[in-house]
């Protein structure tokens, strides 16, 4: 039997050591930590340029649906997996990396580690806007979603069927950080630890091992996932740190339950992904048996035998997945089967809702949580 669990999350600030049950959904921290990304424009496709090719905007929307509806993947593993090896070599600017397109074209990216990039921002000071100079760094993976890629029709054609491009992060010109001093990493552990002990004592943690403990897995989990839990260390007037640090306290206790309860093999593997992580987050969590993986590491670990977790997360954690693995167990925010008023970074698109509606059971948890399983 495969679960699927879904979960509209309390805020764990207020239920750890309160009675209080005001319901608030986690705030991946990486979005208080704003990191900036810059998209190339020009991008060759086919081995031309992209600009000299552009479908109209209607005859875009009706080729993504069509290979939508037809089955087509917008995120392959292999495609996946191509990407992660280019990622890894040791590139340097003029350097290309090269990216199947939805449409079975083949985008060449620039790598432009090094680069100038203008930008105008406001002047809080004057109240006017500002010329302020950024220099890219290391470039990335862009994830886009089946409404995000129609979305982005309205602002580009070139890119029509990019579901996976490339970025680059960004820095600003003299403001380059220096080396990013290690905060104390014995306070960072006792964060982290005295959260655990919080957490362990939970209501919503008694509820999630009532449920997993009545469960009878035809596979033993062999991996616990989370994706993008946020930076947690070692401030902590970081915004949402003490979330992120009950994300991973979360991840810790679910390890040990499944080792301990036989739902799990007998060294169950904890691996995280978040490029947010800090030099010292890394430091606590490798102390703490739970072991970072770069993007797109954390999908490709992804299997039947793995319990992966994501609450809030600012890319489209949900549609990977339904295109590239069905794990034993999820726990993510609940899939809705009517779209929102407002953009969502994770949407719940046709496919994801197909995937719970076809392949998952459902159980509710008391007043927060959703729970389905998959027989």
């Amino acid at each position: 039997m495969h679960i699927g669990v879904q979960i509209a999350w309390v805020d764990m600030d207020v239920r750890i050591g309160s009675s209080s049950s005001s319901t608030v959904q986690l705030v991946h921290a990486a979005r208080c930590n704003t990191q900036h990304a810059h998209l190339d424009r020009s991008p060759l496709r086919d081995g031309k340029d992209a600009d000299e090719w552009e479908p109209t905007e209607s005859e875009a929307v009706a080729n993504i649906d069509q290979w939508y509806q037809a089955g087509r993947p917008l995120f392959p593993r292999h495609s996946l997996q191509d990407v992660r090896d280019q990622l890894r070599k040791p590139l340097k600017k003029g350097d290309s990396i090269y990216v199947k397109a939805f449409d079975g074209s083949i985008y060449e990216w620039p790598v432009k580690t090094g680069d100038i990039k203008p930008l105008w921002e406001p002047d809080d000071d004057m109240g006017e806007e500002k010329r302020v100079q950024w220099v890219l760094t290391t470039p990335h993976i862009s994830y886009r979603s089946f409404t995000g890629l129609k979305d982005l029709l309205e602002y580009s054609l070139s890119q029509a069927y990019c579901s996976v491009a490339i970025q680059h992060w960004m820095t600003r010109v003299g403001q380059e950080p220096e080396p990013e001093p290690l905060g104390d990493l014995n306070s960072g552990l006792e964060f982290l630890d005295t959260t655990l002990r919080g957490w362990e004592g939970s209501e919503p943690w008694r509820d999630i091992k009532s449920t997993l403990s009545s469960l009878n897995l035809n596979t033993k989990i062999a991996k616990v996932i989370g994706m993008a839990c946020g930076s947690f260390t070692p401030t902590l007037e970081r915004c949402g740190s003490r979330r992120s640090a009950v994300q991973h306290a979360l991840l810790l206790t679910i390890k040990s339950f499944l080792q301990e309860y036989n739902l799990g093999t007998s060294e169950v593997a904890c691996y995280v992904q978040d490029p947010g992580y800090s030099k010292t987050d890394r430091l606590v969590l490798e102390q703490s048996d739970i072991k970072v993986l770069e993007d797109p590491e954390g999908f490709l670990e992804m299997d039947d035998a793995s319990l992966v977790f994501s609450c809030n997360p600012n890319i489209c954690v949900k549609e990977i997945v339904a295109d590239i693995a069905r794990p034993s167990i999820l726990i993510w925010c609940t899939v809705k089967e009517e779209d929102p008023e407002h953009a969502l970074t994770d949407p719940d698109s046709p496919r994801v809702r197909e995937m719970i509606r076809t392949c998952y059971d459902q159980f509710p948890f008391p007043k927060t949580m959703m729970i389905t399983f998959r027989a």
